[in-house]
This record gives structure tokens, C-alpha cells and sequence, in this order.
């Protein structure tokens, strides 16, 4: 089997069981532990995820004289082997060269680290590099580690490009093995075929295992997917308390996406006719599917349809292709 893939913490996991003493008896994830994931590098449109995961490991959810040097801070559990699971070529670190020397290497993490929510209870997140090597080794690895840490629920999330108009509420695509949790949501599609994931595979195996796993995956207007779009994260971090119980407020991001709405409405009104009519279709399909247009405007607006498979995996395709080509640069 060789070397193992990652190493717990020792001091992580004592911070882990002080914090699951400390929590009251009464607490609304009755004793769960939750595990939050997302690796970067294959599909966040909006840069949704990586917005959760900045919110998540801002300073309200950290715990005091955990960090380096005394500040508040997320204890490391767990640490994966990146010089196993990272191409350099594919993704290279960055390094500082400062005059005549080199003086600073930032080398690839990919860690679980602890956070606790606003009335104290504790949670994993885990994030960093997809890897792009020994998927199936690293999705057992997941499974062992989530089986010895005692996690109940694991919840990934991300935002993928999708024909909806910006205008309307950030809609999720749920999935995964807790049939509970997946109720009352619109459905979109039925099947489709689309690129892999590192994420997707661990989903898969833990699901094999009868570990219950939850994926929400946020629909980010196709035409501003690739910047960044707080109203999913909202949306996720809103779904997230929603099937979990842990209370994480988002005030700081519900203002951050009325600033950007804002600038968007701007943008469509400076644009052409075009893109306005654009919107309108996507309007109509989003309500027609939404159930909220009456079919009276159907027959008005032939244009407005659900995205076939084919046509949902091409997306995807484009979106990862156009984040090649700006890494390239």
C-alpha cells in the first residue's frame, strides 16, 4: 500500500475533543460532526466555493490563541501528502524571488482544519488543491479518515455555470445519498455525462460506504460564471445550516451581493439589446421551471427551454477549457 496519504494532527485532535466537550449537551447537530469539502482547481463558476471557504475561515468562526503565534485561528486535523497528489507542472506553487535570491516558496496544502459556528459547535473543513493523481487511493484515504475522526454528515459544494438570469433567486442542484435532505428542490435534469472530479469520486465512495454525504452544487448565470457572485455562496452557506443545524451568519456576504447585483444591473443597462433580451428568455425558462410563469407565456417565448444533457455537459467543457486558458497566461 506504501506510504499513507495523510497524518493527523495530535494537537488538532485534542482541540477537536475539548471543543466537542465544551459543547452543550442541547446542541442542535445532537453530537454530529460535519464535514465541509471543496478542492480547488476543477469547477467553482462564481468562485462560490472558494467565497463559503473565505466566510468559513474568517475570524468569527476561529478559535482564540489557536494560530501561530497566539491569534485566533482553525487547528490542523489532518494533512495530505501534495507531493504525492499535485501535479507541479499542472498547478505550480508560487515562489518569491526577492533581489539576487530565492526567499520564499509557497507550497500546496491540503488540509482539514476545525471551525465552530456562532454558538459554538464544531465542524471540519477541509480544502485545497484537487488532486490530479491516485484519485482512487486518496477517495479511500477520505474514507478512512472521515470513518476515524467520527464525521456523520460530509458536505461539498461549488458553483457550476448554468442558463439562468441573475435577476432571480440562486437556485442548487443537490445530490448525494440523504434523501431527506434533497427534497424540495427543483429539478433541473434528470441524467447527464460530465467531466470527473476528485470531489465527485469521494462523494461516490463514501456513498458505496453508507457514509452520508450531501453535495450542492450553486447555478451561477452562464455570462458572469466566471467572477465572483456572492448570492451562491449565500445560498449554499444558507443550505448549509439548513441540512446541518450549524448557524453561520451571512450578513457580511448578502451585502456583498447586493453591491455586486447592483453592478451588474449597471452593466445591463449600458448593453445592448441583445443581452437584455437574453435575460428576458432566461427569465421565462427559470420561472417556467420554477412553476411560477403562467403557460400562456410559454407560447410567447418559444426560446425559453431546460438545458439538454448534452448541452449542460458542453458548459461545463467550456468553463473548464477557458480556466486552462487563463492559466496558461
Amino acid at each position: 500500500m506504501g506510504e499513507p496519504l495523510y497524518e493527523l494532527d495530535q494537537a488538532g485532535l485534542a482541540a477537536l475533543a475539548e471543543a466537542r466537550a465544551g459543547t452543550s449537551g442541547g446542541s442542535v447537530t445532537g453530537g454530529d460532526l460535519v464535514l465541509l469539502y471543496h478542492y480547488e482547481g476543477f469547477m467553482d463558476a462564481g468562485h462560490a466555493a472558494e467565497q463559503v471557504v473565505d466566510h468559513i475561515f474568517g475570524e468569527r468562526f476561529q478559535f482564540e490563541g489557536a494560530g501561530e503565534h497566539g491569534e485566533p485561528g482553525n487547528p490542523v486535523l489532518a494533512r495530505f501528502d501534495t507531493d504525492r497528489l499535485v501535479d507541479y507542472r499542472a498547478q505550480r506553487p508560487t515562489m518569491t524571488f526577492d533581489t539576487d535570491r530565492w526567499s520564499e516558496y509557497e507550497a500546496p496544502r491540503l488540509e482539514v482544519k476545525l471551525a465552530h459556528d456562532a454558538i459554538g459547535t464544531p465542524f471540519l473543513v477541509m480544502y485545497g488543491p484537487e488532486p490530479d493523481t491516485e484519485w482512487e487511493r486518496f477517495s479511500a484515504a477520505m474514507v478512512e479518515m472521515i470513518e476515524r475522526l467520527g464525521v456523520t454528515l460530509s458536505v461539498n459544494f461549488h458553483g457550476i455555470p448554468f442558463a439562468v438570469p441573475h435577476t432571480r433567486p440562486t437556485t442548487l442542484i443537490p445530490h448525494g445519498n440523504r434523501r431527506d435532505l434533497l427534497a424540495g428542490y427543483t429539478a433541473w435534469f434528470d441524467r447527464a455525462q460530465v467531466p470527473g472530479s476528485a470531489m465527485a469520486l469521494v462523494e461516490f465512495r463514501l456513498s458505496e460506504r453508507e457514509h452520508a454525504v450531501l453535495g450542492l452544487a450553486a447555478q451561477i448565470p452562464h455570462y458572469i460564471s466566471r467572477s465572483p457572485y456572492p448570492a451562491a455562496a449565500v445560498r449554499i452557506l444558507e443550505a448549509i445550516t439548513s441540512a446541518t443545524g450549524l448557524v453561520l451568519p451571512v450578513q457580511e456576504l448578502h451585502e456583498q451581493a447586493q453591491r455586486v447585483e447592483a453592478e451588474i444591473e449597471a452593466q445591463v443597462a449600458q448593453g445592448d439589446d441583445d443581452l437584455r433580451s437574453m435575460i428576458r428568455g432566461l427569465e421565462v425558462q427559470y420561472d417556467t421551471v420554477a412553476g411560477t410563469t403562467p403557460q400562456a407565456d410559454l407560447l410567447a417565448e418559444q426560446a425559453a427551454r431546460i438545458p439538454t444533457a448534452e448541452e449542460l455537459a458542453r458548459q461545463f467543457e467550456q468553463f473548464l477549457a477557458e480556466q486552462d486558458r487563463d492559466g496558461e497566461h
